[in-house]
């Protein structure tokens, strides 16, 4: 229902409203009128009966010389007639007494007064009796009318029995006789307390209509008044409230529909809209931004991954991704700022590089651009040598607090067909064979370059025979900022004793037997730390462990070994893989059957899904760090952060976030329920535990 519909049906309703209202107002007003002229009468009543008390006591010291006069005139019951008469007289009440032994006609009570008589019998403690009547032929008023009708009852009392009483005991002789002369023997016999009579009051029912109707007039008038004055205001209020709502859609018609985010200038009719006017003015101003955000990334400002492809799409040029090989590892090595400043700085040069390679570039993903030559030569070999210049200037040292840092880059180039997608996958291939250019057309027809391979080769090799490949201790910490485990990460001190990350030598580790050795090390030293120090750590394996059958021994012999097996969590990197091959499954089932925790690593990257943790049952899960990095700024990060920790609070999955940087991180984490926290704002990896 509209709000216009629903306006006049609120005013059809309150009109129905006031009607309903009258109606009982008016019967409300003629039950107080009515009870008011009961109450007159209720009076009148009084008064003659007071009246008569009065002439019973004072009667008998009367005497009456004037020969005119009734020998009765002052009993009682002679002069409230003639009282009874004055008051009909002089305020239009028809008033009687009457008893059902009446002793002269005027004294026979009519249907109703008879009604009233016998109800007083049957109630003897009734104080009165009224009733309204309509006109009756046996009932008159002066005139056949509408009437109410009221009885007060009279007894019999000490004093009436002089005249009314028992002939023999109560009543003289000689008044006897004049009593019986003039009324019969219809006075006598009473007893004290027995029913005398009553008086008899009937009130013209037109005077109290009148009275109803004036009072009604009156207040229904005033009623009438105020309910045209509200439905006035209402239906004032109401337009101006729908002129309003009617600017404020017409605003989002013309402005928002086409993409127009101007704001809106109108000015409203009440503050509550002028409010709402500002909130839409400063929501529109949000969407601006958030558009602008949309397409430019909020680290290096430069045209986002949207803008790439709305570009694409109507250029049809070359195509090269560039990535920064082994980005996460050197976040995890120095910490998610210098990540931040190194992307910074790489944009910063690409940037410089506009001008000089007539290219326009954007940032596609965190570790991730795209250049487009906008006037070259689709030479292969000359796309080749243009590519070569362009990683030559990236490939410079990068001096980021006092480090420097050499970074290399892979790249993915599709120039025949322009496809991203072919420029993506020979990126893939380029990170795969390790070779930096890596054309769409021949990804596959790569040779490796083992140049570099060999030289960290021997290094590791060097170090393994020496014992110079060792664990550094990160902590981990819980809400309240508690130590409560350790997590061991690989590192290599080189012959000159510096520590080595494992972004330069781990890659070469996999492609060799020498990986599995770094596993064995790292989890008989992890092991041995936890006896000596009592501590709780974590250990990382992979799918290359565990598809390794001695190494799956190895792993099992030492967790058989360790005395503190609820002290070992074994964090594992996921993979697809892991999850479909049942040799896994089962040795995970027999690791955490002994006690041992299982932790998936990375969880959020990859091949994250929540079917993926359904089907290893793990008791933790540690957040990937490329959604912790960016949260406090990154609306897609924390949207995904807080999907996860609500799927793992369902499955009763502990959740661990690293890379928590700051203060700020730590505590937006907490607030969105995470367990435990681990990352450089509470301390870097080292090579001891303390304590």
């Amino acid at each position: 229902m509209s709000l216009k519909n629903r306006i006049a049906f609120t005013i059809i309703l309150s009109s129905f409203g006031i009607l309903l209202v009258l109606v009982i107002l008016y019967k409300y007003i003629n039950h107080i009128v009515v009870l008011q002229e009961v109450a007159k009468a209720r009076l009148e009543s009084k008064t003659i009966y007071y009246y008569r008390e009065y002439l019973a006591k004072v009667s008998p010291n009367i005497l009456v010389k004037d020969n005119n006069l009734s020998y009765f005139s002052c009993t009682p019951a002679f002069a409230t007639n003639q009282v009874a008469k004055m008051i009909r007289d002089k305020e239009h009440l028809y008033i009687r007494q009457v008893s059902d032994r009446w002793r002269s006609p005027y004294d026979k009570p009519n249907s109703h007064e008879l009604k009233a008589i016998n109800y007083f019998k049957t109630h003897p403690k009734a104080k009165e009796f009224w009733e309204i009547h309509d006109p009756h032929k046996n009932v008159s008023m002066g005139g056949n009318l509408k009437h109410i009708f009221y009885a007060y009852p009279l007894y019999i009392e000490k004093s009436c029995l002089v005249c009314h009483g028992d002939p023999k005991k109560d009543v003289p002789p000689k008044l006897y006789k004049i009593l019986l002369k003039e009324y019969g023997n219809r006075a006598f016999y009473y007893k004290l307390g027995e029913l005398r009579g009553i008086i008899s009051i009937r009130l013209p029912y037109q005077q109290v209509q009148e009275k109803i109707f004036s009072v009604f007039l009156v207040i229904s008038t005033i009623l009438f008044i105020a309910f045209l004055i509200g439905t006035f205001i209402f239906v004032k209020l109401s337009k101006n409230i729908t002129d309003d709502i009617d600017k404020i859609l017409q605003f989002f018609k013309r402005k928002i529909a086409n993409n127009d985010y101007s704001i809106l200038r109108k000015k409203m009719n009440f503050i509550e809209f002028e409010k709402l006017k500002q909130e839409i003015n400063k929501t529109i101003k949000t969407i601006k931004d958030y558009q602008e955000k949309l397409k430019r990334n909020p680290i290096t400002k430069l045209p986002n991954r949207m803008q790439f492809f709305e570009y694409i799409e109507k250029n049809k040029k070359p195509i090269m991704v560039v990535n920064v090989d082994k980005f996460r590892e050197i976040n995890s090595y120095f910490n998610t700022e210098v990540g931040d400043e190194l992307i910074k700085q790489i944009a910063k040069r690409l940037k410089k590089l506009r001008t000089k390679f007539n290219i326009k570039i954007f940032h596609l993903d965190i570790d991730e651009f795209a250049i487009v030559p906008m006037n070259i030569a689709e030479d292969k070999e000359v796309i080749k040598k243009f590519a070569e210049d362009i990683l030559k200037e990236l490939e410079e040292p990068y001096f980021i607090f006092n480090n420097e840092i050499l970074v290399r880059f892979r790249m993915g180039i599709s120039y025949k067909k322009k496809e991203y997608l072919r420029a993506e996958m020979a990126l893939n291939k380029a990170k795969e064979i390790k070779k930096d250019i890596v054309f769409g057309t021949d990804a596959f027809e790569t040779k490796e370059n083992y140049g570099e391979h060999i030289k960290w080769l021997k290094k590791l090799k060097n170090a393994i025979e020496h014992d110079r490949i060792v664990p550094f201790f990160q902590p981990i910490y819980d809400k309240n900022e508690k130590i409560v485990k350790y997590e061991a990460l690989v590192r290599m001190i080189d012959e000159d004793g510096k520590v080595i990350s494992p972004f330069f030598f781990l890659e070469v580790a996999k492609k060799s037997r020498l990986y599995l050795e770094i596993t064995k090390i790292m989890l008989s030293k992890s092991l041995k730390a936890i006896r000596d120090k009592n501590v709780s750590i974590s250990i990382n394996i992979t799918l290359e462990d565990m598809e390794d059958e001695e190494m799956r021994e190895f792993i099992i012999k030492k967790i058989d070994e360790c005395i503190y097996k609820d002290k070992v969590t074994f964090e594992i990197v996921e993979n697809e893989d892991i999850r479909e091959s049942e040799v896994i499954k089962g040795f995970l089932d027999s690791l955490r059957a002994k006690g041992v925790s299982l932790f998936i690593d990375d969880f959020g990257s990859g091949y994250a899904n929540f079917d993926y943790l359904l089907k290893l049952h793990p008791d933790g899960v540690k957040i990937d760090g490329s959604l912790i990095k960016n949260i406090l700024t990154d609306k897609n990060s924390q949207v995904m952060v807080k999907t996860l920790i609500n799927f793992a609070k369902e499955s009763e999955i502990f959740i661990v976030a690293e890379f928590v940087e700051n203060r700020e991180i730590f505590e937006m984490l907490r607030d969105m329920g995470v367990d435990y926290f681990q990352g450089y704002y509470f301390s870097p990896p080292k090579p001891d535990i303390e304590g």
